[in-house]
Order: C-alpha cells, then structure tokens, then sequence
C-alpha cells in the first residue's frame, strides 16, 4: 500500500492542469448557458430561459432523439464487427501479417475526415464503386440512394468507430485464460457453448467500454454527419454549430450541456446494467 500512493502522485502533475482546464472550461460553459440573450445580445445576470426556449422547442428533442439512436446505432454496429476483428487478431500467429491487420483497421485514424468523406462518396454515391458493381453483376437496374443520407453517415461512422471498438476488445480477449478454454472443451462444450458461457462472460466488461466509446464519440460527432448527411440527418452538435454561428452562445452553452448529461446518462446506465447482470450471474 506505500508503494500505492507515490505512483498516483507521479500523475498530479499532468491531471490537475488538465482537470483545472477540463473543469473550468465546463463552469464557464455553465455560466454562459444562464447569460440572457435577446436580439443577438448576450446580456448580464442570470436566467432560466434559455433552458426554457431548449426544452419548448419540439424540433431539438427530434434532433436529440436522432442524435442518440445515431449513437446506438452505430456503437453496437461497430462493436458487433470490432469483437470477431479482436478474436481475430488475438489468434493469429504470425506477428507480420497481425502487423498488417492492426495497420489496416487503424488506417481511418491516418487521413482526415474530409478526404474519408469523398472516399465513401467514391464508394457509395451513384456513379460510385458498389453501384456499378451491384448493376453489373444484375442485383439492381438503377442505382442505389446511399450517399447524402442516414445509411451514409451511419456507414462511415461505424468504419472511423472500428478502432476504437478494437483497441479495448483485444485487451480483454487478451486475458481470458486459455486453461478455462480448454476446461470447457473437455468437459464437452462445443464452440458455441464455449463462446457464450466463457470467452463473451469474461470479456463482457471490454465490450460494454467499447459501446460506451463508440456512442460518446458518435453523438458528439459533427464533421461526418454534416458531410455525408447532405443536411436530411441533423444532429444535436449541429445545432450547437449553427447557434455559434448565430451568436447565439447560451443556447449553444444549453445544448452541449444536454448532450453532456445525455451520454453520460446513458453511459451510466450501461454500466449499473451491466454491474447487476455480473453480480447476478456470479
């Protein structure tokens, strides 16, 4: 226990700027949300109405709505692919060809988000690489509206999302033992008995800190959505840019506090969920 708390000291030096900076910027956010605003001024003093014109607006809690189901959706998509990639990666033997695949999944992290967005419009759009693929091949006579909608965003997000959802798999598919595989095939389990009652039991914690991952990053995601929505998907950043623009800054202040409190809602959920399966199961 000495040796304890000199380690967590090494680390003061690094967390309390970031923490005063973090926890600041967040009380000046706060401040600001409670400012008056009338006309594209921002006055003095302190009010509620700005909570008030957030809450009575119908057209923000379809986009927060949208908002979430984006990140749902797109948390348990990337993570359904990410958990047979980090599988994958944990079994192969050879190191070159686990350095290949590691470089591949983490190659989105490598350009920026505009270049990735007229990739996928390569890819996707109507002239695009999988339309004339599905025509020639006879599937479809027309091509298919993919860009410039929900399946667009919801595609390039879950590939951007991909190696975040990976990094913490791997590390937990890591830690399963390989004596409780083996038990489990003696004893006469199968493969898909052994998956469902030792290795997803044992790696349950990585996956639920992966969708928590992949969520916060998609419902605060601005740059995809805008560019590949083509303006039919809005999302709350969205709002929160366009009242910026508009020197409306404490409704901005509002809406990124909603945001906040809904991803760590959610994300707090998850894991009392996830805390009781465990304690249940035990």
């Amino acid at each position: 226990m000495r040796g304890v708390a000199p380690r967590y000291l090494l680390v003061l030096p690094a967390l309390v700027p970031l923490a005063v900076i973090f926890l600041g910027s967040l009380a000046q956010l706060a401040e600001l949300g409670l400012r008056p605003y009338s006309a594209g001024r921002i006055g003095t003093g302190v009010t509620l109405d700005n909570v008030r014109r957030f809450a009575d607006d119908p057209y923000t809690w379809r986009v927060l709505g949208d908002t979430v189901t984006l990140g749902v959706i797109c948390a348990v998509l990337a993570v359904a692919l990410a958990y047979p990639m980090a599988l994958a990666l944990h079994r192969m033997r050879s190191a070159a060809l686990r350095s290949v695949a590691v470089f591949l999944i983490f190659s989105p992290l490598l350009t920026s988000v505009v270049v990735r967005a007229y990739g996928w419009n390569v890819l996707l759009g109507d002239g695009g690489v999988v339309n004339r693929f599905l025509i020639d091949i006879g599937l479809i006579e027309t091509p298919l509206r993919m860009m410039y909608g929900f399946p667009a965003v919801v595609i390039a997000m879950v590939h951007v999302l991909l190696p975040f959802a990976v990094f913490p798999l791997l590390g937990v598919v890591a830690q399963v033992p390989a004596s409780a595989i083996a038990a489990a095939h003696d004893l006469g389990a199968n493969r898909h008995q052994v998956f469902w009652r030792v290795t997803f039991p044992l790696t349950r914690y990585g996956v639920v800190l992966s969708l928590q991952l992949c969520f916060a990053l998609t419902v605060s995601a601005f740059a995809t959505p805008a560019l590949l929505g083509g303006g039919r998907v809005q999302v709350l950043s969205g709002l929160v840019y366009t009242n910026v623009g508009a020197v409306d800054w404490p409704m901005a202040a509002v809406q990124s506090y909603a945001l906040l409190f809904i991803a760590l809602a959610l994300i707090g959920v998850v894991s009392v969920a996830t805390r009781l399966t465990g304690r249940r199961r035990g």
